[in-house]
């Protein structure tokens, strides 16, 4: 059974959902209305996967869904939402989600990218660019490596990764299952390397890296 999470800012819509999910053998464990609070209801319930709309307060759900993947990239991220723009299913599917799908989807068709989801797969729905979605997800599997950002051991590298996806250092220990401080210690010393002056910065040089 599938442990989800689902994350709208229109609880009727919420509730519809929840009874397909429930119907279909799924477990919902956490609702969340925003990107910020479905950040921390993952963290509290350990879902297998998130459905994840896009606009919503506080946080939107693109980089909510950048900030969980980054977090465990074994989570499984759907993104159901009105936008079906290639702009917007670019962003969605290079933050790291698995399937998109349109607030006019079948139930059948939601379930279906649930499933694909969760077997690893790739699935966009009907009206979504399919080309440009495969090219994404493409793009979006390849994590920066040391050997895009001379002169770091492969620890700093993935820890400038983390730092680059927006990771704060003490989700970055979490991940990574390090303190806070060494966290802090390894951030300093990347930045040194890289030659940025402030957090900012560093984040910038890096996303430059990784996309180059």
């Amino acid at each position: 059974m599938t442990r989800i999470v689902l994350v709208d800012d229109h609880p009727l819509f919420r509730k519809g959902l929840i009874a397909l999910l429930r119907a279909n053998n799924h477990e919902v464990v956490g609702e969340a209305a925003s990107g910020l609070e479905a950040i921390q209801v993952v963290a509290r319930e350990h879902p297998n996967l998130v459905i994840m709309d896009l606009s919503m307060p506080e946080m939107g759900g693109i980089e909510a869904t950048e900030m969980l993947t980054a977090v465990d990239p074994n989570l499984r991220v759907v993104v159901v939402t009105l936008h079906d723009d290639e702009a917007t299913v670019a962003r969605a599917l290079r933050a790291g989600a698995s399937a998109y799908a349109t607030k006019q989807a079948t139930p059948e068709q939601i379930l279906a990218a649930i499933d694909a989801a969760t077997a690893g797969a790739l699935w966009v729905g009907p009206g979504v660019p399919r080309a440009l979605a495969r090219q994404e997800h493409q793009t979006s599997s390849i994590s920066p490596s040391p050997s895009m950002l001379p002169g770091l051991t492969p620890r700093e590298g993935t820890i400038a990764g983390l730092v680059g996806r927006g990771l704060t250092n003490p989700m970055i220990a979490a991940r990574l299952n390090l303190s806070v401080k060494t966290v802090a210690n390894y951030v300093s010393t990347i930045a040194l390397k890289l030659g940025a002056d402030n957090r900012a910065d560093l984040a910038m040089r890096i996303r430059v890296a990784r996309d180059h």
